[in-house]
């Protein structure tokens, strides 16, 4: 057994579904304490209570997944495409929202996304999940880049 995250607080989200199990594994065998979370995520209000049940968390593992709906962007409907982001985007937004703070209080703290290759090229079928793969990959960069102002306390656009 490593011991590399000995003594780091880990929150994995949907610790049994998509990249989940490894990190888990993987974590655990570096001597993380880990929270490894199964809850649904879509509630508006879980991200924030997930978070301040878990107390300090050091690293935060976003790990979000839906089965990939396969549909032309002319065939997806508005109910596909705001399910998509209900389970791969706001979640994401509020689970930053809710530890970033106690991050930014102790100047340290990771926060992992878990995404996917089709936000950077496309595939057939796939514009939906690829574009909310996409507004994953823009919010991390823009939230990375607010929080790298060497100011006191960084100020989140």
């Amino acid at each position: 057994m490593g011991s590399r995250l000995r003594g780091r607080r880990v929150l994995l989200t949907e610790a049994s579904d998509f990249m989940g199990p490894a990190v888990a594994e993987l974590f655990a065998e570096e001597g993380a304490d880990l929270i490894a979370d199964t809850s649904d995520l879509t509630h508006p209000e879980r991200p924030e209570k997930l978070v301040r049940e878990a107390g300090r968390v050091d690293v935060l593992v976003a790990n979000l997944s839906i089965p990939n709906p396969r549909a032309l962007a002319h065939e997806t409907t508005d109910e596909q495409w705001a399910s998509v982001f209900d389970r791969l985007v706001h979640p994401l937004h509020r689970l930053v929202r809710a530890v970033l703070p106690q991050m930014i209080d102790r100047r340290s703290g990771k926060i992992v996304v878990v995404g996917s290759a089709a936000a950077l090229r496309g595939t057939e079928r796939r514009s939906c999940y690829g574009a909310a793969r996409g507004a994953q990959h823009a919010y991390v960069r823009n939230t990375g880049a607010a929080i790298m102002v060497p100011v006191g306390k960084a100020t989140l656009g």
